[in-house]
């Protein structure tokens, strides 16, 4: 199977990079996934155009920081995404003179020996014309665009395709994706041992999107399950609170690929942040999820001390209370077909369609007993509701002033829905809009 290339986006902040990141992966051409991280990291979207299909990584600005010094963290960006991309293109502001930021950006860039192209963005908006002498950055070619009109859009993602090898957009297959994610050392590598050996033969093994994302493909009672094995996320230095942060870029690759993920977390030092902001991006990006606790042989046990366990996870993964956990030992073999037949109930659930008529009679009865809140002569009433998608099971719901329908009300729905169908392993989404003509 043909690898999937990588493009990456960089700049400074306000050039508009995630502008044209977001009119790239909806130019004219069927949009594959779209993955927003919860961290500033980085943004994955795939599209094809011209016959080539690859994925658009959108980085986090690079700025300095007080002293006027530029942060490790703007070189140690351009070095992982560098490490992992096939092309960069460095964006700058065409109505701002250029700035120490693009010199670092456009130096890095080079220094990585990938194919990079310069994208003058906002050309619409250069009051007194386009940035002097973008050829003192030393890259070509240049392209001059607008991510807000679309102007050069057509002309970037040619000269994109011009410099990557032709992949094919993966064709529709009966499988189902698996991404196993996790801090380093807590058992990914041996777990997905396990899960390739236990079961029947694996069919094949092939390279993955990214260069360091690999992933076996594992018949499970005849169904297909594709396992991305990731790196242990490496820690990037901590934020306010001893909060420790992680580079996104390989995890989130992985989740916008995957239909479900599995956040394996260490028995002796497990629902650490880390782990509770990995779930939270699975959980952003809509996809399955799945919680499992590693070398559960390794801890010591007494009378309640998985209940305890359980709890303590619990109350930390509120968010996904959804989510199934399993105690696993991948060198004991503890649970491995476990997640097999999690995997395969949560893609089903996933897919699962509820009738209109039904969730009408329930949506009904909830507002009755509980009708939304409103302000004086301004009451929300939700008329109708409807089924809008799928991967994740996505509701419509149609009401007189949407707006006003806080959250507390949305978690009351879900609830309900949540009680009344078998929604387990996978968030629901739902939206709002105005009444239905």
């Amino acid at each position: 199977m043909a690898v999937t290339p990588l493009v990456a986006i960089i700049g400074r902040p306000n050039v508009g990079k995630s502008s044209l990141f977001n009119r790239l992966v909806g130019a004219r051409q069927a949009i594959t996934h779209e993955t927003a991280g919860t961290t500033r990291d980085a943004n994955y979207g795939s599209l094809t155009w011209n016959g080539h299909h690859f994925l658009l990584a959108d980085t986090a600005g690079m700025q300095k920081s007080d002293h006027g010094v530029l942060e490790t963290a703007v070189q140690d960006q351009i070095d992982e995404i560098s490490q992992i991309a096939d092309l960069l293109v460095v964006v700058i502001d065409a109505g701002v003179m250029i700035t120490k930021e693009d010199q670092l950006a456009a130096r890095q860039a080079l220094k990585s020996g990938k194919p990079v192209i310069l994208a003058i963005n906002k050309i619409d908006t250069a009051r007194t014309g386009l940035v002097d002498a973008p050829e003192q950055l030393g890259i070509s070619p240049i392209i001059e665009t607008s991510a807000i009109h679309g102007r050069g859009t057509g002309d970037l993602l040619d000269a994109i395709t011009d410099k990557i090898e032709a992949a094919p957009e993966p064709p529709e297959e009966n499988i189902i994706t698996l991404a196993l994610l996790g801090r380093p050392n807590v058992g990914k590598s041996s777990l997905l041992n396990a899960l390739a050996g236990k079961q029947q033969a694996i069919v094949s093994e092939r390279a993955g999107t990214t260069r360091d994302v690999g992933s076996i493909d594992v018949t499970y009672h005849g169904q297909t399950i594709r396992i991305l094995d990731t790196a242990g996320l490496r820690r990037r230095g901590k934020i306010e609170g001893g909060i420790e942060k992680y580079s996104s870029l390989r995890t989130l690759s992985a989740i916008a690929r995957a239909d479900i993920a599995a956040v394996v977390m260490d028995a002796e030092e497990m629902s650490v942040a880390g782990d509770q902001h990995i779930a939270g991006s699975v959980v952003e990006a809509g996809k399955g999820l799945i919680l499992v606790v590693n070398k559960w042989d390794a801890v010591e046990k007494e009378t309640g001390t998985q209940e305890r366990f359980t709890r303590h996870l619990v109350n930390d993964f509120a968010f996904a209370h959804w989510a199934p956990l399993v105690y696993t030992s991948a060198t004991q073999g503890l649970n491995v077909t476990r997640l097999f037949e999690l995997v395969r109930q949560i893609a089903t659930t996933r897919a699962q369609t509820v009738p209109t008529t039904q969730l009408n009679k329930l949506v009904e009865k909830m507002v009755a007993k509980q009708p939304p809140a409103g302000l004086k002569n301004r009451h929300p009433k939700v008329k109708y509701v409807t089924q809008t998608g799928t991967n994740p099971p996505t509701f419509t719901f149609f009401s007189s002033y949407p707006d006003m329908i806080h959250f507390s009300y949305e978690r009351y729905l879900e609830n309900g829905l949540r009680e009344a169908f078998d929604f387990s392993g996978t968030p629901i989404k739902l939206e709002f809009r105005g009444k239905r003509s």
